[in-house]
């Protein structure tokens, strides 16, 4: 049986990504290139460009090509804008434009076919802080219980060292839909190694990821530490049904000072990590 794969890149060009923005473009580059190296015919890659909600713009959507060449045209051309620092990060509309993309359906029982988004950002989604969203957005945790139900995969990938703020949140949103969170220094090296394991029919990307170690493949070089997220980790996805109750129990004042990025520490670094857990009807009780 042969495996196809369409990948969806969803990158953030808002101004605080602009120092690392050469070495994102590198990295897609050598990931596309690692793909097609095995398959050409059985990919096609998308791409969707964001800011933050305070721009006159919030998305800019490239259809799934199969072309490579054009897909590199694409990224060459990006330019980052100085000057806005708004962290508002239009997330929700990015991966909500993933959605409405031409996925090729998975129907043909002599093919079958992989769907994966690629986040790549460096800060918070508009309204995991706050929940004040100027531009009235979708839920974004519950717009991937529809990545959950098309099959479609979610890999979010940090840039550090901001990113160590909401590796927690990242981390239980990819590992939902069956992906995972990946510090930048590692995301070449490990999603080429899984997008060319499906594609030669190893396993699926969802059975690879899992495989992962998380030592040696997620944190190696990085400031991530899954054992300082997991418990968190783990209690949004057993009791979270929606962003309000991730910014109510998790994040209800969240605006750690900055030498936790320039010290290198990480503010989920707490291995007692004890919630008040959810007793409303909308939650389900501990066993």
């Amino acid at each position: 049986m042969t495996t196809s794969i369409d990948i969806a890149v969803c990158l953030d060009r808002s101004s605080s990504i602009a120092f690392y923005f050469n070495q994102i473009r590198s990295s897609l580059r050598s990931i596309l290139n690692r793909a097609l190296s095995c398959h050409q015919s059985d990919i096609r890659m998308a791409l969707i460009e964001f800011q933050s909600h305070s721009h006159h713009w919030r998305t800019n959507i490239h259809p799934f090509t199969s072309s490579g060449d054009e897909f590199h045209e694409w990224i060459d051309a990006i330019e980052i804008e100085n000057g806005n620092f708004n962290e508002n990060k239009a997330i929700v509309d990015a991966l909500g434009a993933t959605l409405t993309l031409d996925w090729r359906p998975n129907n043909n029982i002599n093919r079958y076919h992989e769907k994966l988004v690629v986040l790549i950002t460096d800060g918070a989604p508009c309204g995991l802080l706050d929940g004040s969203c100027p531009c009235n957005s979708n839920d974004l945790w519950r717009l991937c219980d529809k990545f959950e139900k098309q099959n479609t995969i979610l890999v979010v990938i940090g840039i550090e060292p901001s990113i160590i703020i909401y590796d927690d949140f990242y981390s239980a949103l990819a590992n939902k839909t069956g992906g995972i969170y990946l510090p930048f220094i590692n995301a070449t090296r490990v999603l080429s190694s899984v997008i060319q394991g499906a594609i030669l029919e190893e396993d699926t990307l969802s059975q690879l990821f899992r495989r992962l170690d998380i030592h040696c493949d997620l944190e190696n070089n990085s400031l991530y530490h899954y054992k300082y997220v997991q418990k968190r980790v783990n209690f949004m996805m057993q009791y979270c049904r929606t962003m309000a109750d991730i910014r109510k129990w998790l994040y209800p004042v969240h605006h750690p000072s900055t030498e936790y990025i320039t010290g290198g520490m990480n503010v989920n670094d707490d291995d007692n990590f004890e919630p008040d857990f959810p007793v409303s009807s909308t939650h389900r009780e501990l066993n």
